[in-house]
């Protein structure tokens, strides 16, 4: 009788305990999420944005649809984040130059990513590239920097903003090996890049995803990638270091939510996230654009944005730009 009293209590106590076994319920969103979206509709970030949405909304359980506020660099659109209730219903999928080169180059631009903001993950990181036009008859990287030498006239880059990453990144170039190159801010990569095939300029840089379809019809010609390593879809293709040039270029594409969103919400999303970022048709559809999801906690958005604004920071200062 006393080993069965005694086997009772063991599974009386087996039994409490199980609660504490079972790990806690993922808490419940609130309601319809908005994805804002600070650049045009059937743009690549507008594109990448309402993959994700498509498959976070199967797995928050509600809706989950992308609003476009485009304009200023993704300014209307960060600042539209910044007043939002922290409630979980307003997220923002928004590019590094919303979070890192607005802030370092514009006067007011009504927000602050480091204060403002609660990162929930990194979305895609992307390389830029080095295009020049079928008209020029430069055939590469080394090609081009002889024809600049010999025509320094010729010496105009377009870029796809002024103020942006590739201005930046190309005044650098510029001074550091003394070349007569100087950007020619476009607005926006589409009328860059249309211009460039049509031979209206010899070069431009931009994202190597806005070449590669005309690279293929043989509009234009990439001559460097300017990531970390060559793009399988591009493998040909050299870096910009392999051909013994420092122009290192990247972009990237974070989730955000308002600062003060509870962290149950954004463990919450940060999971679907991750999830849909490993979803085959997302991956495939990402590729096609050139893009790399990029799936991981909240802390490697953040750590990338800290990272980016002190790199940034004196690289525009010695370009000489000034707040506006």
């Amino acid at each position: 009788m006393k080993s069965l009293r005694a086997l009772r209590h063991l599974l009386s106590a087996a039994l409490l305990a199980l609660p504490c076994a079972v790990p806690a319920a993922a808490p419940a969103v609130p309601g319809p999420v908005r994805i804002l979206v600070g650049f045009p509709a059937g743009g690549t970030i507008d594109v990448v944005a309402r993959l994700v949405a498509e498959q976070m909304q199967g797995d928050l359980g509600v809706p989950v649809v992308v609003e476009t506020l485009a304009g200023a660099g993704g300014q209307l659109a960060a600042q539209a984040l910044k007043r939002a209730a922290p409630d979980g219903r307003t997220l923002m999928v928004a590019p590094d130059h919303t979070a890192v080169i607005v802030p370092l180059t514009v006067a007011r631009p009504g927000f602050d990513s480091r204060t403002d903001f609660a990162p929930v993950g990194m979305v895609a990181d992307y390389a830029g590239a080095l295009a020049v036009s079928q008209a020029s008859g430069i055939k590469d990287l080394p090609d081009l920097i002889r024809h600049v030498q010999a025509h320094p006239a010729a010496g105009g880059v377009g870029v796809s903003a002024p103020g942006s990453k590739p201005q930046f990144q190309l005044d650098a170039l510029a001074r550091s090996q003394k070349l007569p190159l100087s950007a020619v801010p476009y607005r926006g990569s589409v009328p860059m890049v249309q211009d460039l095939a049509g031979g209206h300029i010899a070069a431009g840089i931009t994202a190597l995803g806005d070449f590669l379809e005309f690279h293929r019809a043989g509009k234009l010609r990439v001559v460097a990638v300017t990531g970390e390593r060559r793009s399988a879809l591009l493998p040909a293709i050299p870096t910009a270091a392999e051909a013994g040039y420092p122009l290192r270029l990247d972009f990237w594409v974070g989730l955000f939510a308002p600062a003060g969103t509870p962290q149950p919400l954004i463990a919450r999303f940060n999971a679907a996230l991750n999830k849909a970022l490993d979803v085959p048709k997302v991956r495939e559809r990402m590729a096609a654009v050139v893009f790399d999801p990029r799936p991981g906690p909240p802390s490697a958005l953040q750590q990338r944005i800290a990272s980016e604004l002190e790199q940034w920071e004196p690289i525009i200062a010695a370009s000489g730009w000034v707040r506006q």
